[in-house]
């Protein structure tokens, strides 16, 4: 995870994205946050609609600023029903987050399962840290920009904690990458790691990241990272 960036914000640019722009990477479209009238619902199904509503709503309105109503509202459902599915807001938040570091350590750990070089790794690493933003926009953004709420609620140390974990796979390939001559050994792994790090979860600000694919885009970030800016010889 990266540091919170300073301008614009996530939050900033995704409340003001047209409608008809924010699509999710399958193609849907993300709409305005309101009600949503449904039929009946399964617990499990209703409680991830929850989740997939409260989580934009934090994401654009930032989390202390939403309640429990805005959250019902955008649910279609009375916010004291709410209740039955989650004890309090900050549980919710506390899931949602959840859920996004557990896919985080989950393609983490499949990466690992199938490394090959440590370029290799490094590549799908980087591939896999760009899908999570492009799939989970909405805790990105409650990760970089409520971080002091979340570590005035308590809701900040499990994630970090999980941050911990993911971090170990990333230095893991640069470390075997230094031991095998692949990547140069005069820069600490622990600088390569943040650098690469901020720079991946900064990506989701740059207006020009909608004109590349994932796997474009996973791949010219590790050539510029690995090759630089200077032209090959020859």
């Amino acid at each position: 995870m990266g540091d919170k960036p300073s301008n614009p914000t996530g939050r900033d640019r995704l409340a003001r994205r047209p409608n008809e722009e924010r699509t999710t990477r399958k193609g849907l479209a993300v709409g305005e946050i309101g009600p949503r009238q449904e039929g009946p619902h399964a617990p499990g199904d209703r409680r991830a609609a929850i989740l997939a509503r409260s989580a934009e709503l934090f994401a654009t309105r930032g989390v202390a600023a939403t309640t429990v109503r805005h959250i019902g509202e955008a649910a279609g459902m009375l916010s004291g029903s709410l209740y039955h599915h989650f004890p309090s807001k900050d549980a919710i938040v506390a899931e949602v987050l959840a859920v996004f570091m557990a896919d985080i350590q989950r393609r983490f750990a499949e990466v690992a399962r199938r490394a090959g070089t440590p370029e290799e790794t490094l590549r799908r690493l980087v591939h896999e840290t760009l899908a999570v933003i492009e799939e989970h926009p909405h805790p990105t953004a409650m990760y970089q920009n409520d971080r002091q709420y979340l570590c005035d609620r308590g809701l900040l140390e499990p994630v970090d904690s999980a941050s911990r974990a993911v971090r170990s796979h990333w230095m893991k390939a640069l470390e075997a990458g230094i031991a095998d001559g692949t990547f140069r050994g005069d820069v600490p792994p622990e600088v390569s790691y943040r650098a690469l790090r901020d720079t991946l979860w900064a990506t989701m600000h740059w207006p020009n990241r909608a004109n590349f694919s994932t796997e474009e885009f996973a791949d010219l970030l590790v050539d510029l990272f690995l090759h630089g800016l200077r032209r090959p010889a020859g």
